[in-house]
C-alpha cells in the first residue's frame, strides 16, 4: 500500500499547481504618460489640432516630419484629432515640387518618460496614399476617449465660453493690462498673473511646480527683454480650443499678438475661471 500511496501524493503535487494557476491578466494602458502626435508628409500639405489647437499648420508647401506633445489640449470625455490634406500651388519653376507619391502618415501615442514615441502605445494611426476615400481638402475626425486624463485644474474650473463682442473687448483689456504688467519688470507681479498657468503647466507634464525657480525664469526674461513688450493694436482673431474652455487670440496670420522688440513672443492662452481672465497655457 505504501508505494500507491506515495504515487497518489506524488501525482497530487503534480497536477495541482496546473489546476489552481491563474491565468496572466494582460496588461492595460498605462495610467499616465504623455499624449504624443507624430506626423508625415511628402508632395502634398498636411494640417493638424487636436481639440482645435493647430499641432501643424497646412500652409507650407515642404515635405515633413516630426512630432508634437499634446498633453496640455487632452480635455476630459471625447477628444478629437483633426486632419486635413491639401493640394500644393506649385508650378514648374516651384523648388518644392517633387516627383515623389503623394502620401501622408499621422499616429497618436501614448508615450512614457524617457521612451522614444515609436515606444510608446499606439492609440490611433491615420495613413493616406494617392487613390484613399478622404479627398484632398476634406476634415478627417478620429474621435478617441483617453484611458486616462492628465492631472489638471483647467478643466474643473474654467467655464464654458461663447464668442461675442464683449468677450472678445474684455479679453483684450485684460491683455491690454497683462502687458503693462509684464513691462513693470516687477516679478512678483508678473508671477501674480502666470501663476495660474505656470503650477497647471507643470502638473500637466509631472513636474513638480517651485515658486522659486518660476520667478528665477521670469527673472531671466525680465533681464533679456527689458520694458519692450507690446501688444498688437488690431486685427485680433479669436477661436475657442477645448471644449470651448480655452480663448485662443492671435493675429489674422495665427501670429502671437504680444511681442518685444528682442523678437520674442508670447502665444495668448485664456480662460475665464470665478469670472475673471486667466492665463492658462
Amino acid at each position: 500500500m505504501k508505494p500507491f500511496l506515495v504515487l497518489i501524493l506524488f501525482s497530487f503535487f503534480l497536477i495541482n499547481p496546473i489546476v489552481s494557476e491563474e491565468k496572466p491578466v494582460p496588461p492595460g494602458p498605462p495610467k499616465e504618460g504623455y499624449f504624443i502626435v507624430t506626423y508625415k508628409n511628402c508632395s502634398v500639405n498636411l494640417e493638424i489640432d487636436v481639440n482645435g489647437y493647430s499641432v501643424r499648420s497646412g500652409n507650407s508647401n515642404e515635405d515633413s516630419s516630426g512630432q508634437a506633445d499634446v498633453n496640455y489640449w487632452i480635455i476630459p470625455g471625447t477628444n478629437k484629432l483633426n486632419i486635413r490634406l491639401s493640394e500644393r500651388k506649385t508650378n514648374k519653376k516651384d523648388k518644392n515640387k517633387t516627383d515623389f507619391p503623394k502620401e501622408a502618415e499621422v499616429k497618436l501615442i501614448l508615450g512614457q518618460k524617457g521612451q522614444f514615441p515609436d515606444e510608446g502605445v499606439l492609440l490611433h494611426h491615420y495613413e493616406w496614399k494617392e487613390g484613399n476615400q478622404t479627398q484632398l481638402g476634406e476634415w478627417k475626425e478620429i474621435s478617441f476617449e483617453p484611458p486616462f486624463l492628465p492631472p489638471s485644474e483647467l478643466w474643473k474650473q474654467a467655464e464654458s465660453l461663447t464668442l461675442s463682442k464683449e468677450l472678445e473687448t474684455s479679453a483684450i483689456d485684460f491683455l491690454k493690462d497683462f502687458t503693462k504688467v509684464l513691462n513693470t519688470k516687477d516679478n512678483k507681479k508678473i508671477l501674480s498673473v502666470t501663476a495660474f498657468r505656470a503650477k497647471d503647466t507643470s502638473e500637466v507634464r509631472y513636474y513638480p511646480y517651485n515658486e522659486v525657480d518660476e520667478l528665477k525664469s521670469i527673472q531671466g526674461m525680465t533681464k533679456a527683454i527689458g520694458s519692450t513688450w507690446k501688444l498688437k493694436p488690431n486685427n485680433y482673431k479669436f477661436k475657442l480650443l477645448c471644449n470651448q474652455q480655452i480663448l485662443e487670440i492671435t493675429d489674422q496670420k495665427s501670429e502671437p499678438v504680444i511681442t518685444s522688440k528682442k523678437g520674442a513672443a508670447i502665444p495668448i492662452y485664456l480662460s475665464r475661471i470665478g469670472g475673471k481672465w486667466v492665463v492658462v497655457r
